[in-house]
């Protein structure tokens, strides 16, 4: 997008500008969960998110997006992320203990539009697990649909949207953040 004029709300700031802080959160994000900063990954959460990975199905063309309304890989709130944070952190965390190794590649970053203090943006991932002494990684490949929130003077992730490019996960569970 070669626009430079300010959408919407979003305090006016440039597009261009807007973009730029938009990819340095969703950078910043991924940051903080391959080095396993949790905490500070949930300090990035708004208070009200809406975090949801909806299981894909596959369909003929024509018939819905291919993606669940009613089943979900994770539906998640700021309590529930909290406590698959406590979890992770907790020494008797048996699903990842050793702990997943993962490297997310954040790229194709897209402000869709913005709502107010609200900014739409969309970005595609890349996520690579490795887990204990397995010599290949497991993949996971979606795009984002997110919301980004000025809260207290810093942007928040308010709602994101992650859907899933394979229909099977490959791992025995979804104990990682997309």
């Amino acid at each position: 997008m070669a626009e430079s004029k300010a959408l919407g709300g979003a305090a006016a700031k440039s597009l261009e500008t807007l973009e730029r802080e938009c990819t340095r959160f969703l950078y910043r994000e991924a940051e903080l969960l391959d080095r396993a900063q949790f905490q500070a990954w949930l300090a990035l959460m708004n208070p009200r998110i809406d975090y949801r990975v909806p299981v894909r199905t596959t369909r003929d063309n024509g018939e819905g997006d291919g993606f669940s309304t009613r089943a979900f890989f994770m539906q998640e709130d700021f309590g529930s992320l909290a406590q698959r944070v406590q979890r992770l952190e907790s020494p008797y965390n048996w699903a990842e203990n050793p702990r997943t190794r993962t490297r997310r590649i954040v790229g194709n970053v897209r402000v869709r539009e913005c709502q107010g203090m609200d900014v739409l943006v969309d970005s595609n991932l890349v996520m690579l697990c490795h887990r204990s002494d397995a010599p290949a990684p497991l993949m996971f490949s979606c795009e984002r649909q997110d919301v980004l929130r000025e809260h207290e003077g810093r942007w928040t992730l308010a709602k994101r949207l992650a859907l899933l490019d394979s229909t099977v996960l490959g791992h025995e569970s979804l104990s990682v953040f997309l």
